[in-house]
């Protein structure tokens, strides 16, 4: 599913790099238990395989994340944290 950021200037370019809700197999218990950590998206929100569908079909036709990286720039400059 292709997302679009809301905030211009932070994640206004999210459709743009092609930033999506995807299934992964490493988001999971079992990858946890094999390497001490959930797996890495590089930027795009992963869910659980077999979620996905259900996920993705619950929040398609709108709906609203919060998504961020904890960091001081982000803080400073986000109109939403800051109104």
């Amino acid at each position: 599913m292709k997302l679009r950021g809301c905030e211009n200037g932070i994640n206004s370019n999210a459709l743009n790099r092609a930033i999506v809700m995807h299934g992964a197999d490493y988001v999971s218990e079992r990858f946890i238990r094999q390497n001490g950590y959930l797996g890495r998206s590089y930027g795009c929100p992963a869910v659980p395989l077999e979620q996905t569908k259900k996920i993705i079909d619950a929040i398609k036709n709108g709906s609203c994340m919060f998504l961020y990286y904890p960091s001081k720039k982000y803080f400073s400059r986000s109109t939403i944290l800051n109104s």
